[in-house]
């Protein structure tokens, strides 16, 4: 069997010519054909469509009066256009359904049937084009027509076109090949002789040869420049030679810079490691703060009572070991102890919350594990913890969300977004003494929770927006700005939550974060 890459160049070129002709022809008159069915099935469908619109308006009285017999009749004209094989009319009955109210046939094809129900649109099937069009009265619907019509004209007219492409076809094909003998000779003679002369420079290695030019046309221009290539070979194995040995001393130059930037990287990614942490652990500390002063109202407020009941125990011992104790004395005496009772037991209480929320968001910032959270109550009880630094401020923060709203995922990446998010618009927001509003509205999404943080601040200019994602990045490097901040925000989200952050801000006009993260299924 003969392998294509072993036919002969004449053959080839003759059957290039020959092939790409016949494909290109067979190619055209299959569009043509195509084309010319397309055209022909649209304008079947337009004109049967314009006989069911005229025919719509025509039965619109019957349907209205109900009028079966009068319905057939006007549908009966159809029997003008053979090509109509039936038609239907189908009328709303009282429970609103659509049903047969009169129909034609021409009597071709006894199988065919009105469907129960009108369909929705027009089809076509191999044989048949059915065409539905509403029976509008006034405003309203009172019905449908149903046109089903036989396609034979269009395969007739079809099967004649492919006949005249495919005869075109094949004259055109002949031709082609009979001038394509005589156009095969002027190309592959030279090529012939220039691979003559290529063999002999393979066999003997001489590299002096020259192949016989024929002309100034693309061959000749390719014998030329094999001519040229053969005169530059010797020299460019040398060069060759040269430069293989110089880009050996580079490639090991590169692969010893690359060692050196991988060292650097390894060592970059540690720094930012540790500052990262460092950040957390800073965070982590403003959390004990906040627990130690917001700790101590309660605490002082029980102390004081304590106090004030030992007083009061002391005067109402005195005076009962006086013999001096009234009904009146020892009613009040009473009366402050269980008011002072309350006091210490509701401030107690409320230390005890305290601790409880604070110790659980502290064990969270520290822990990457999933858990089931109201993020309501999270969310407040985070805001607790920044108390402390928002007292000192004229801002006030609102927080919009469902308190039933319970979620499965990282508490601890949540509470450092929030707490990052609120001290950067604190930090770098407002000016000191400005009032202003820090919203946190939290949205179930189905699938995912998107938390929309956004503040009324000053805002930031494009050129700051574009990077305030990157570590070390801050406008405040010397009064206390790590840059790490809203870098962190970003690891959080993208890594822990899994989910995306986006923020867009204004100069002058507030700024605002957008983090959607999805839902995670209890294991």
């Amino acid at each position: 069997m003969i392998r294509g890459a072993d036919i002969p160049i004449r053959v080839k070129l003759l059957s290039a010519i020959v092939g790409t002709t016949s494909l290109c022809l067979i190619a055209t008159a299959a569009v043509f054909v195509v084309y010319n069915w397309f055209s022909v099935r649209s304008t079947l469908t337009n004109n049967l469509a314009a006989v069911a619109e005229v025919f719509t308006l025509n039965t619109t009285a019957a349907l209205s009066f109900n009028d079966a017999p009068a319905a057939t009749e006007i549908l009966s004209s159809l029997r003008a256009k053979r090509e109509v094989l039936q038609a239907c009319i189908y009328k709303f009955d009282n429970d609103g359904q659509e049903l047969l109210f009169a129909r034609y046939s021409s009597g071709e094809d006894l199988s065919l049937q009105c469907p129960q129900t009108p369909p929705t649109a027009d089809f076509f099937t191999h044989n048949h084009l059915v065409v539905v069009s509403p029976v509008i009265l006034g405003n309203e619907k009172i019905g449908s027509l149903y046109i089903e019509r036989g396609l034979h004209d269009l395969w007739e007219s079809t099967r004649v076109d492919s006949i005249v492409v495919a005869l075109m076809a094949l004259a055109s094909i002949a031709i082609a090949s009979v001038l394509s003998l005589f156009l095969q000779r002027l190309i592959s003679n030279p090529i012939l002789a220039l691979l003559g002369t290529t063999k002999a420079v393979s066999v003997a290695g001489d590299y002096s040869l020259r192949a016989i030019p024929t002309g100034n046309d693309e061959i000749g221009e390719l014998i030329s420049g094999f001519n040229n290539m053969l005169a530059q070979i010797e020299g460019r194995d040398i060069a060759l030679e040269s430069t293989k040995k110089e880009l050996e001393v580079r490639i090991e130059q590169a692969d010893k810079a690359n060692n050196e930037l991988e060292a650097a990287l390894a060592k970059l990614k540690e720094t930012q490691e540790q500052l990262v942490n460092n950040e957390k652990m800073a965070s982590l500390g403003g959390l004990v703060a906040g627990v130690a002063h917001e700790i101590n109202t309660p605490v002082g407020v029980g102390v004081t009572a304590a106090s004030t009941l030992r007083e009061d125990t002391k005067t109402t011992t005195g005076l009962y070991e006086s013999g001096e104790l009234t009904n009146s004395s020892l009613k009040r005496y009473f009366a402050t102890c269980m008011q002072a009772t309350e006091i210490i037991l509701g401030n107690l209480q409320r230390a005890a919350d305290l601790i409880h929320s604070f110790k659980q968001v502290a064990v969270d910032q520290t822990s990457s594990e999933y858990r089931m959270f109201e993020i309501k109550r999270y969310i407040d009880e985070t805001l607790l913890s920044l108390k402390p630094k928002l007292r000192s401020t004229e801002l006030k923060v609102e927080v919009e969300c469902d308190p039933n709203l319970a979620v499965n995922s990282v508490p601890g990446a949540i509470s450092q977004i929030i707490t990052n998010l609120v001290m950067n618009s604190v930090q770098h927001g407002y000016d000191e003494g400005t009032k202003g509003c820090l919203r946190i509205h939290v949205e179930d999404q189905a699938k995912h929770i998107h938390i929309h943080y956004s503040d009324d601040g000053k805002g930031m200019p494009p050129e700051v927006l574009k990077k305030v994602f990157e570590p070390f990045f801050t406008t405040r490097r010397g009064s206390g700005g790590s840059g790490l901040g809203m870098h962190i925000v970003y690891n959080l989200v993208t890594q822990q939550l899994k989910g995306t952050v986006s923020l867009h801000s204004n100069l002058g006009k507030g700024s605002s974060v957008d983090i959607v993260f999805p839902k995670r299924e209890l294991d």
